[in-house]
């Protein structure tokens, strides 16, 4: 009797496993896109993060100074966690030797601050690669942007992700077929005719308030609106951020010098095709200047004999709020002065 009852209970167990596991695979299957950290949410929502929804935020800086301070300032304003990584030291002869490069056959070349400079990104894009990253963004210690920028980010993976026919089963915030994005730049052509992917931004910089050689083409979008696309002629290096297969494609192109200026170069590997680039215009990164008065220029447009602008006559401009050109709600004058700083 016993045995008898034993079997019919295990017969109407299996009976109604069998009926459960019949019923949920008769139902619609839906899975929703796993994002980069794992977590079941839309990957989009990860451009928001600490990082932008990059494996890393990467720092091209050259040690303390009011650049990184106001960097830090900025950061812990708007919850960005980043990295600066040491540069490694450069024997001027390699500088030197890099900047001639290409020279004998009617090639443009950087100055050996340019040359300088050109290296030390390589440096940087050489650590993207080797820690075996999937993205990252590289940007300098001087930069500034919005307090929104987490809030802009998820528009602009939304936008690249559109842009890119990108669809939900890729889990990147803004997928994989690209190699640079440009997010900040000092200008771009566009126009009416490019493919873009145009969205509204409450904090985009008003026509009337850009400033650079680009404002002619800023003024032909929307007010009140941003717009991502493939580039045309992305200028300056305040901020990019490479795939892992953009890094290697960086390094293997423009390892070699002969051209004008990192960003020159890389600029015309987007031009030609070679590296597949995104620009978003308006820029959400832009540089901080100090006031006027003090004359500091940024690493960038320093040349090879002008003053750096030392540690040691920091204190003498640091705690005097400078400007941001072309970003509304400055997040380094908020976190130093609670004030906006953008260039009249």
């Amino acid at each position: 009797m016993m045995r008898r009852d034993l079997f019919l209970l295990i017969l109407v167990s299996f009976v109604a496993a069998w009926f459960v596991i019949y019923l949920f695979s008769s139902l619609p299957s839906y899975r929703r896109p796993l994002t980069a950290s794992g977590a079941k949410d839309d990957p989009v929502d990860c451009a928001g993060n600490e990082t932008l929804g990059f494996g890393q935020i990467l720092v091209l800086s050259h040690g303390p100074s009011w650049r990184t301070r106001g960097l830090a300032a900025a950061a812990s304003l708007t919850g960005l966690h980043y990295i600066i990584p040491p540069q490694p030291p450069v024997h001027p002869d390699l500088s030197d030797a890099f900047a001639q490069l290409g020279s004998d056959q009617g090639k443009d070349h950087p100055t050996s601050g340019g040359s300088r400079a050109w290296l030390a990104h390589l440096d940087l894009i050489k650590h993207v690669y080797q820690l075996n990253l999937e993205t990252a963004l590289i940007i300098e210690d001087d930069i500034d942007w919005d307090v929104s920028l987490r809030i802009q980010m998820k528009s602009i993976a939304s936008a690249i992700r559109n842009l890119t026919h990108t669809y939900n089963h890729d889990d990147l915030p803004y997928g994989r077929e690209w190699d640079i994005i440009w997010m900040g730049h000092c200008g771009e052509f566009w126009d009416k005719e490019f493919e873009t992917v145009i969205f509204d931004d409450i904090a985009v910089c008003p026509h009337e308030k850009y400033h650079g050689w680009a404002q002619k083409y800023i003024s032909r979008i929307p007010k009140g609106k941003r717009g991502v696309y493939w580039s045309k002629n992305p200028v300056c290096s305040f901020a990019y951020a490479l795939s892992h297969d953009g890094a290697r494609k960086v390094l293997e192109l423009t390892g070699a010098g002969q051209g004008e200026a990192f960003d020159v170069k890389m600029m015309g590997e987007c031009k030609s095709g070679n590296l597949k680039c995104i620009s978003v215009i308006p820029e959400v990164i832009h540089q901080y200047f100090p006031a006027e008065d003090f004359r500091v220029k940024s690493l960038k447009d320093l040349g090879d004999e002008e003053n750096l602008g030392s540690t040691r006559d920091d204190d003498i401009f640091e705690s005097i709020k400078g400007s941001t050109e072309n970003i509304l709600f400055s997040a380094r004058c908020r976190a130093l002065w609670g004030e906006t700083c953008i260039r009249d």
